[in-house]
C-alpha cells in the first residue's frame, strides 16, 4: 500500500473532532479507502474499529452491522465465528498491540480456514491507533510456487538430458553452464571447466575449431550454427561430436550467451558407415549390390557424355543353381555362389565393375573399351571359361554354366534402364537357346519383347473377360479298350489371332504369375463339364506349381467340387515334378489332403527329370504318366522302350497305374501295350474338343486300333 495513501488516512484520522470524524473527512476517507484494492481498517487508540473498507469486509465475509463499534479483540473473536481466522485470539491480539504500543509496525502472514494466504501490514499511527492493510497473496504465492517449480523443473531438465548442454559469455568466452552429460562428454568436472575458456580445456587444434565455430554461429553466417567434427576431449580421447549453437541475446538484443547442444556421434557414425557399406554391397560375397551397381552406371553415363569413354553393361545367370540349392541344400549354395563370385573377379578387369543384384543374378560394367564388341566378347569368353570348370560342393563335383546377356553404351542406350533392359534381353535370349554361353543385344530381341508384352496383356484381358476354353483329350484304358476319362486342357481362342498354341501362353502364364488364375478357371469348367458325363468317366486336370503352393488352394478345390457336385473319386490333379523339386516340403501336406478328399494325384511327364524315381517313393501317387517324348521315340531309340520297361516295372511293385501321353501311331500303341502300359492318350484316338463336341463311344475307333 503506498505510503502516501496511508498518510492521507493517517491524517483523517487524527483530525478527529469530539470522537468523531467531521463530514468531509469521513467522506474523503471513506472514498480513499474503498477504492483501495488490499482490505483495511483502522482502530484508534482504545483499539476500536474507526474506518473499515468494503474490500475487507469481502475477505472475511462480513457486513457493515457485524463490526460497527466493535474493539480489535471483538472482531478477532468475530471472525473465528466466521471462520475465517482458526489461530489463538488471545495471542494473536496480544502481539499486535504490544508492538503498536512500541510505535513498531509489524506484519503477519496468515492462512485462512478455505486455504487463501492473507499478508497483513500493521502501521502505528501518530497519536495512537492503527491502520491494518489485508492482501490475498493467494494466487501471487502459486504464481511464485509454479515459478519456482518450471525453474526447478528446467534445471533438472538441463541436468539429465542425455546429450551435453554448454553455456559461456560471448564477450569473454567462458563456460559458465555444464550439465552432467558435458561432464561425462569430457570426462572432468564441471568445477574444472566453468570460468575457463576452451583454450584453458582443449588442445590448441581442437580449441581453434571450436573457436571458430562460436565465432560463425555468432555473426551468423550461413550453415554456422551446426557442425559435424572431431575433438580431442581432455579425458575421454577422440569423439566425434554434432554442435548445435544459438545465441542468447540480452534485453538490449546484443548477443550475451552462446548455448551449444553437443551429441556424442562418435558411434553412430561407425553405424552409419556399417549402414552404408551394407546397403551398398551383398554380405554374401562381398560383391557390390544392385543399388551400388546403379550408381556406377550413372557415373559410367556421365563420363560417357563428358568425354566419350564407351562401356558395356552384362547380365549374367548362372544355369542349374536352382537345381544345386534344392538338392545339395541352400548352405552349399551359398557356398557355390560365393566360389562364382570369387571367379567373376578374377576374371574381370582392374577396373571393371562386378555386382551381385540378388539369387544367382550377377551384373558387370566394363570400362575402358577400345573396341567394344571385341573386347566385351574376350571378357565373355573369359566368363564363360572360368565357369568351365567343376565346382566342389561338400565332396561333390558339381557343373553348371553362365548364362550371359551384353548391352553396349552408348550404341545400344544411353541410360541406365535402357541397357540394363537390353542385357536383359540379350540374356533371355541365350537362355532359351540353350544357355552356356553370350548373347549380345540385337534390335530385334526389343521387337520380340513387345510382341511378348502384348501377348501377355491379351492374355490378362483373356482372363478377365473369361475368354479360356476347357478343351478334353480322351483316356483309354488298355486292358478294357474303353474310354476312361478326359483330361482337360486349356485352349485360348485369341479375338484376331486364332487360337494361340498353348505352348506359346502357358510359359508366358507360368512367367508372369497367371498361371494360377488360368488353373483354376480351367478346373471350374472341367468340372462343370463333367457333371454331364457318364458317372464312371474320370476327369484329369492339371495343376501348376504356383497353384499348389497357394495357401488357399484346397479351399478352391473343395469349393469347386461343392458348386459343381462332381464326386472327388472323379477328380485327378496332374502335378509336374517341377512342384516337387521346388517346394517338396510344402506340397507334403497339400498332397495328403486331397487323396483325404479322395482325389487321385497324378505325376505328369514322368521320365523328365532327373530324380523322377525317387520321387515315386516319397510321394503318395495313384498314377503316373509317361512323357511324350519317350512315347514318341519307342519306335527311334532304344534306350527309350528299356526306360518304359523299367518305369513299368517299378510301378508295379509300388501298386502304380501307368499312362502312357503322345500315343500318335498303331506301332507306338502295340510296343507300350506289349510293355504293360495300362492307359494311353494320343492323337491317335483322338485331338482335343470341347465339351459339347465329345463323344463316350470310342469302341469303334479303339477296336480299329487294336485290331490293327
Amino acid at each position: 500500500m503506498p505510503k502516501s495513501t496511508l498518510r492521507r488516512i493517517a491524517s483523517a484520522l487524527n483530525r478527529r473532532v469530539g470522537g468523531y470524524l467531521s463530514r468531509p473527512y469521513r467522506r474523503l476517507l471513506t472514498d480513499v479507502i474503498n477504492n483501495i484494492s488490499l482490505g483495511v481498517v483502522a482502530f484508534d487508540e482504545d483499539e476500536r474499529i474507526v474506518v473499515c473498507n468494503n474490500k475487507y469486509l469481502l475477505l472475511y465475509n462480513l457486513l457493515p452491522d457485524h463490526i460497527r463499534g466493535c474493539s480489535f479483540r471483538q472482531l478477532i473473536q468475530l471472525r473465528k465465528l466466521r471462520g475465517t481466522f482458526d489461530g489463538d485470539v488471545d495471542a494473536y491480539c496480544f502481539n499486535i498491540s504490544n508492538n503498536i504500543a512500541q510505535g513498531k509496525a509489524c506484519q503477519a502472514l496468515t492462512k485462512t480456514p478455505d486455504g487463501r494466504a492473507i499478508q497483513i501490514i500493521n502501521h502505528p499511527l501518530p497519536g495512537g491507533g492503527w491502520v491494518a492493510t489485508h492482501e490475498d497473496i493467494t494466487e501471487r504465492q502459486i504464481a511464485e510456487q509454479e515459478r519456482d517449480n518450471s525453474r526447478k523443473f528446467l534445471d533438472l531438465i538441463v541436468e539429465v538430458v542425455p546429450v551435453s548442454l554448454i553455456v559461456k559469455d560471448v564477450e569473454s568466452r567462458k563456460y559458465t553452464l555444464l550439465n552432467k552429460a558435458a561432464e561425462k562428454l569430457w570426462g572432468i568436472s564441471r568445477e574444472k571447466a566453468l570460468g575457463r575458456t576452451a583454450y584453458d580445456i582443449f588442445i590448441k587444434e581442437t580449441a581453434d575449431r571450436i573457436t571458430a565455430h562460436d565465432l560463425r554461429t555468432i555473426v551468423g553466417e550461413a550453415g554456422g550454427s551446426d557442425l559435424t567434427h572431431e575433438i580431442i576431449t581432455p579425458a575421454n580421447g577422440e569423439r566425434t561430436v554434432l554442435a548445435k549453437k544459438l545465441v542468447l541475446r540480452g534485453n538490449d538484443g546484443c548477443p550475451q550467451f552462446l548455448l551449444s547442444v553437443i551429441q556424442d556421434v562418435t558411434a553412430s557414425t561407425k553405424d552409419s558407415e556399417r549402414v552404408r557399406y551394407m546397403a551398398h554391397h551383398d554380405l554374401l560375397t562381398g560383391l557390390g549390390n544392385r543399388a551400388l551397381f546403379m550408381e556406377k552406371i550413372e557415373n559410367e553415363l556421365r563420363q560417357l557424355k563428358s568425354d566419350g569413354t564407351r562401356f558395356a553393361v552384362f547380365m549374367l545367370d548362372l544355369d542349374r543353381f536352382k537345381e544345386v540349392n534344392d538338392t545339395l541344400g541352400h548352405a552349399a549354395g551359398d557356398d557355390l555362389l560365393k566360389e562364382a563370385a570369387a571367379r567373376l573377379k578374377h576374371s574381370v578387369g582392374k577396373t571393371d565393375v562386378l555386382a551381385r543384384l540378388g539369387g544367382d543374378e550377377f551384373a558387370i560394367i566394363q570400362r575402358s573399351m577400345d573396341v567394344p564388341i571385341r573386347d566385351a566378347t574376350v571378357l565373355a569368353e573369359r566368363l564363360v571359361d572360368a565357369f568351365s570348370q567343376a565346382f566342389e560342393l561338400e565332396g561333390s563335383n558339381v557343373a553348371i554354366g553362365v548364362s550371359i546377356g551384353i548391352s553396349l553404351a552408348p550404341c545400344d542406350g544411353d541410360n541406365a534402364g535402357d541397357l540394363i533392359k537390353k542385357s536383359d534381353l540379350a540374356l533371355y535370349q541365350k537362355k532359351s537357346e540353350g544357355r552356356n554361353g553370350y548373347s549380345f543385344f540385337d534390335p530385334k530381341l526389343a521387337a520380340n519383347a513387345e510382341q511378348r508384352h502384348i501377348l501377355e496383356r491379351d492374355l490378362r484381358a483373356a482372363i478377365t473377360q473369361d475368354k479360356l476354353q476347357a478343351y478334353f483329350q480322351p483316356i483309354i484304358d488298355m486292358r478294357t479298350q474303353t474310354l476312361r476319362g478326359f483330361e482337360a486342357l486349356a485352349r485360348w481362342p485369341h479375338p484376331t489371332k486364332g487360337f494361340v498354341p498353348p505352348e506359346q501362353f502357358i510359359p508366358l502364364a507360368e512367367d508372369t504369375g497367371l498361371i494360377a488364375a488360368i488353373g483354376n478357371a480351367i478346373l471350374q469348367k472341367a468340372c462343370t463339364a463333367a457333371m454331364e458325363w457318364p458317372p464312371h468317366i474320370k476327369l484329369a486336370v492339371n495343376i501348376s506349381p504356383l497353384q499348389l503352393t497357394k495357401p488357399d488352394f484346397i479351399n478352391i478345390v473343395m469349393c469347386v467340387l461343392v458348386e459343381t457336385g462332381l464326386p472327388p473319386e472323379r477328380l485327378e490333379l496332374e502335378l509336374t515334378e517341377g512342384v516337387l523339386i521346388e517346394n517338396h516340403l510344402s506340397v507334403i501336406p497339400v498332397i495328403k489332403q486331397l487323396k483325404k478328399l479322395g482325389i487321385a494325384i497324378v505325376l505328369d511327364d514322368f521320365g523328365t527329370g532327373y530324380s523322377s524315381l525317387n520321387y515315386l517313393t516319397r510321394f503318395p501317387f495313384d498314377k503316373i504318366k509317361i512323357d511324350r517324348s519317350f512315347t514318341q521315340n519307342l519306335t527311334r531309340k532304344s534306350e527309350c522302350a528299356a526306360i518304359v520297361s523299367a518305369v513299368m516295372a517299378i510301378a508295379y511293385s509300388l501298386d502304380i497305374t501307368v499312362v502312357a501321353e503322345g500315343v500318335e501311331t498303331e506301332q507306338q500303341l502295340e510296343l507300350l501295350r506289349a510293355a504293360g502300359v495300362q492307359a494311353v492318350q494320343g492323337y491317335l484316338f483322338g485331338r482335343p474338343e470341347p465339351a459339347e463336341a465329345l463323344k463316350f463311344d470310342y469302341s469303334r475307333i479303339v477296336e480299329r486300333q487294336f485290331a490293327s
